[in-house]
């Protein structure tokens, strides 16, 4: 069985991180997106939201 999933998936890039919308509540974006992403996403929380007004399941750290 493991051989036919590596001829099946042969060639396609996988980052080995879980979509977003696979993370459970406990989990840390740290799973969906690099360091880099989220240092990204941090700043930009932290310029177009700096009262913490815009909320999700998953908060970005800002």
């Amino acid at each position: 069985m493991r051989e036919r999933w590596e001829r099946l998936f042969a060639g396609v890039a996988v980052s080995g991180r879980k979509p977003l919308t696979a993370l459970t509540g406990g989990e840390p974006l740290g799973r969906v997106f690099p360091p880099a992403v989220l240092e990204r996403l941090g700043r930009i929380k932290r310029e177009r939201d700096p009262r913490g007004v815009v909320r999700a399941a998953h908060p970005v750290p800002g």
